[in-house]
């Protein structure tokens, strides 16, 4: 009887455990954390409370554990929390099983408020209306807590100024409609009603007494060029932006803000003339804003490119008309132009016109009177062995580096270029220590450039695998000799 009864008890504890999976009241956070939305809805609704929601993947999302660890597990948040909130924990984890009613609605919610990583946390209303959006936050628990309450604080002045709406007419209802949007958009909310809200503002201060006509007519075009360059129509895109600049009236830093989505759109259509136009013009609008050292960082990392794309339009230009050595140094600035575009973007015709362009500068340099017959040998010879090596035609691809450091002549690049190329060729061949010594070599011809990285990185390998063969070579220990015993 006893038996029976203990396995009644059992049976009951499961259920019960399955229940207040269901409802959000499983284990020690049983009063904390709700698992299912309806209920912590009615919940929020009965205590008059918001709904903080964390879309989590609890046993695999790092920066997930780490807000747990750092703010949800903490004692502070523990206490302060469930004052302003009903706290619901949407899981999606890998490891352990959800039952399936959870899962189906965990999956729902994640599309409903297009979710797109983990940890995401939602500031909700009690019906469900979006909030406020954020995620992981650096500070500990107190800072969290801080950052929650001026989500609260900006929503009960939203339902203050909503109330306020009913009774506002002209400037003092387009003033009153601005401070709303202002709100909404510290809380990263594009309410459904912005959108009506913007059109209206603009009819009411038609005359742009109060200056907001100017200023939501710049926002309805970066929306709508925003929109284009979502659906990757970058020209139509960055018409709107230059026209959005081009408004009377806008700020220096609204004007920079339109330059800089510009050139972002420059950047996707592989303008970078265009790019640096728009940073250069975007540091002028606004020269001492936040943006200003990022912006002047990428004029300085898009500047090369944009010199090349230069060269390589004006050079085009230029050569159908050129001859003999002025063809010759043409083609050889077309041909480093292109191989400086070609690291921001993948060129796959380069190699095959390089190598046709490399032959013609050697025949019209053939007496090398501009040092470029010596300077392309060596790159045809490069890249006859690099097409040897990965057909592993090794002793042939040897034989052609061999050749080009016979050369005279040859620039440091060149040969660290060449004892690269011949070490990977010995690794190949299972050869370290002549692998090791071609990657010396090339160190030691051109130590400070940047492509000794790759001949510093491929020096190290060949000294671990020569490390690892010594250790497989040697000799086991000699078991020591069993001492005698005395007597």
């Amino acid at each position: 009887m006893f038996r029976r009864n203990c396995s009644f008890f059992a049976g009951a504890a499961v259920v019960l455990a399955s229940l207040l999976t269901l409802t959000g009241l499983a284990g020690d956070e049983a009063s904390l954390w709700q698992t299912n939305f309806e209920g912590a809805e009615t919940k929020a609704q009965a205590e008059n409370k918001l709904l903080l929601v964390d879309f989590t993947g609890s046993d695999w999302c790092g920066w997930c554990i780490r807000l747990k660890q750092e703010v949800f597990d903490q004692e502070v948040f523990k206490k302060e929390a469930p004052q302003k909130f009903v706290l619901v924990e949407l899981d999606f984890p890998r490891q352990k099983q959800l039952p399936e009613e959870l899962k189906t609605q965990n999956q729902e919610l994640a599309k409903r408020f297009q979710v797109q990583g983990f940890p995401t946390i939602l500031v909700l209303d009690a019906e469900g209306q979006l909030i406020a959006r954020t995620g992981y936050r650096p500070g500990g628990p107190e800072e969290y807590v801080k950052h929650l309450t001026e989500f609260v604080t900006a929503h009960e002045a939203i339902i203050r100024m909503r109330a306020a709406l009913a009774g506002s007419q002209g400037l003092d209802r387009a003033n009153l409609l601005d401070q709303l949007i202002a709100a909404y958009d510290k809380l990263g909310n594009e309410h459904a009603d912005i959108k009506a809200w913007t059109g209206e503002i603009i009819a009411l201060d038609a005359d742009n007494q109060a200056g907001l006509k100017v200023k939501y007519q710049f926002r309805q075009l970066m929306a709508e060029a925003s929109d284009l360059k979502g659906n990757r129509k970058f020209d139509e895109a960055k018409a709107i932006y230059e026209k959005a600049s081009s408004l009377a009236g806008i700020s220096g830093e609204m004007k920079q803000d339109a330059y800089f989505a510009q050139a972002e759109c420059g950047f996707y259509l592989r303008d970078f003339v265009g790019v640096v136009a728009c940073l250069k013009k975007a540091l002028e609008a606004a020269p001492g804003s936040a943006k200003t050292s990022q912006i002047q960082g990428m004029i300085q990392r898009f500047g090369p490119m944009a010199e090349a794309q230069e060269t390589v339009a004006t050079v085009k230009g230029q050569l159908d008309s050129a001859q003999g050595l002025n063809r010759a140094k043409l083609l050889d600035q077309m041909i480093d132009a292109r191989t400086k575009l070609a690291q921001a973007m993948p060129d796959p015709t380069l190699a095959q016109e390089v190598e046709k362009w490399s032959q013609e500068i050697v025949a019209l340099d053939a007496e090398n009177k501009a040092g470029l017959k010596s300077k392309y040998e060596v790159r045809l010879l490069l890249a006859e062995a690099q097409k040897l090596l990965q057909t592993q035609k090794l002793d042939e691809a040897h034989a052609a580096l061999d050749k080009a450091l016979a050369l005279p002549g040859l620039a440091g690049e060149q040969l660290l270029e060449v004892h690269a190329t011949k070490a990977r060729c010995y690794f190949a061949q299972q050869d370290f220590e002549k692998a090791r010594d071609s990657c010396q070599k090339a160190l030691d011809a051109a130590p400070d450039t940047l492509q000794a990285r790759e001949a510093k990185s491929l020096l190290q390998r060949a000294e671990r695998e020569l490390e690892k063969r010594k250790v497989k070579e040697s000799p086991p220990a000699a078991e020591p000799k069993p001492v005698a015993a005395n007597g």
